[in-house]
């Protein structure tokens, strides 16, 4: 019987790679509105919002009907304002085998909830992801989770190890076990990585030899900091031989792993980082230095809008999900991110133009996620910038732990700046907090920032530094 699994998964992985994004993307559209009268049907809270809001679901025909209008809804509009019963079809819970939570950083929280049938579907889809991914059917393979407990999956094809967020864990583990496995994934999230990587230098563990992939979620990142972990994991960030960094974005009331990088759209995005002026064509021009992230995703799982542009193309992310077996289905969702879907025909001709017709294309289509909507200074600077510019220099990042906090002054005025020591730093405070100016992007208001230096334990900032929460890393 796993025989015939492992062949059935093949053929899925060869299905996978003979796939026509376009055609999967108009499939998508069309099953939108099957589930759009469906879930107006069942779902008792859509049906009071479709009523108070004024449509009425016969008129929803087409793809664009849906779009024209279906309403655009927002963790607000449904978790904490109807009894969560009231968002599942039929107005039932039935039963449940998880309910994964939302982080709560808004103040709200939201439920993402799935019935033992999806989660044996869940393996199924986790297992053909990592075998595409990173050839888990071919190569035996520790996967340690050190996400937030709470975040939890499960696979056949590889030995999981949960950690949560105990870096003394993580190398432990990596310490004692990996001799025995081909190949290692490590889930965490950016700031938490870092951590693992500091603990690793205190404690002299190295990573040499090991072949080591890293899939990061919870929060964007730049190419400064991709190559600053591979780098540290012993890895070439130019050639992805003895592993791969890549990132996975998820939201706990739609699922997990709803976008994710491959090899191909990381090798894009190192383009962008490096040449700005090639991409843009296609990608527009995203706001501050360091280019969006680009993912793929499955067409056929999730309908995807950038609702209200820009002239550049970037709008509010909006997702519906597809999958008829959804306890609790939500259709054109708010995430808070804003992104733009790529034309891959725009960046062929992109490519071409800059005579870089060789990088290949994913099979799936392509989406840039810049970020959430709020996180710009008040100037016009990223968050996504600053992060980026603690990693463009390793050895300023080493003395690092990656955790600050902007506040931003008055008009017209610079902000007030605080990073955190790493927790072996014993440097000079005057000196750390130079090398710091030095690489933060300028502000640009009339006056200069004002850069704080912590130490790790005094940091006041630092998500009650349990990892558990993330990091705020801008006061509003």
């Amino acid at each position: 019987m796993r025989a015939l699994q492992k062949t059935m998964r093949r053929w899925q992985l060869a299905a996978m790679r003979r796939l026509d994004a376009d055609a999967l993307v108009a499939a998508g559209a069309r099953r939108t509105v099957r589930r759009f009268r469906s879930i107006a049907k069942k779902v008792p809270a859509y049906r009071e919002i479709l009523r108070e809001r004024g449509v009425q679901p016969a008129r929803v025909q087409s793809p664009g009907d849906f779009v024209r209008l279906a309403p655009v809804l927002e963790k607000r509009d449904l978790f904490g304002r109807y009894p969560i019963e009231a968002l599942c079809v039929d107005g039932r819970l039935g039963e449940l085998a998880s309910v994964l939570t939302s982080s709560g950083q808004g103040g709200q929280f939201a439920f993402g909830l799935s019935t033992a049938s999806q989660a044996r579907q869940a393996v199924k889809a986790v297992d053909l992801a990592l075998e595409h991914a990173f050839r888990t059917d071919q190569r035996r393979t520790l996967l340690i989770n050190a996400l937030p407990m709470g975040v939890r999956f499960a696979c056949s094809s590889a030995t999981i190890a949960e950690t949560s967020v105990r870096e003394d864990m993580v190398v432990a583990l990596v310490d004692q076990f990996a001799r025995h496995y081909d190949q290692l994934i490590l889930i965490t999230d950016p700031l938490f990585c870092k951590r693992i990587l500091d603990h690793a230098r205190e404690v002299d563990f190295r990573w040499d030899g090991l072949r080591v992939h890293a899939v990061l979620g919870e929060e964007t990142f730049g190419e400064a900091y991709r190559a600053y972990v591979a780098t540290r994991l012993g890895q070439d960030p130019e050639r992805w031989d003895r592993g791969f960094v890549g990132s996975s974005m998820g939201v706990a009331e739609l699922g997990l792993n709803l976008f994710f990088e491959t090899r191909e759209t990381v090798r894009l995005r190192q383009l962008a980082d490096r040449h700005p002026e090639l991409l843009q064509p296609a990608l527009g021009r995203w706001p501050g230095r360091a280019p969006p992230l680009l993912f793929v995703y499955d067409p056929l799982r999730l309908f995807v809008e950038t609702h209200e542009p820009d002239a550049e193309g970037f709008g509010a992310l909006t997702l519906s999900t597809l999958e008829p077996s959804l306890v609790l289905p939500l259709l054109r969702y708010r995430t808070g991110d804003r992104a733009k879907v790529i034309d891959r025909t725009a960046l062929v001709d992109a490519l071409q133009a800059a005579a870089l017709g060789e990088h290949a294309l994913p099979p799936l289509p392509i989406i840039a996620v810049a970020g959430r909507t709020d996180d710009r200074l008040p100037d016009g600077r990223t968050l996504l910038d600053v992060k980026d510019a603690l990693y463009r220099d390793p050895g300023l990042a080493d003395q690092l732990s990656g955790a600050f906090r902007i506040e931003p002054g008055e008009a017209q005025a610079g902000c007030h700046i605080h990073v955190q020591a790493a927790a072996d730093w014993a440097g000079d405070e005057a000196e750390l907090r130079a090398q710091v100016g030095t690489h933060l992007p300028r502000s640009q208001s009339a006056h200069a920032d004002v850069i704080n230096v912590w130490r790790h334990a005094t940091f006041p900032f630092a998500q009650r530094l349990d990892y558990e929460r993330k990091l705020d890393y801008l006061a509003r």
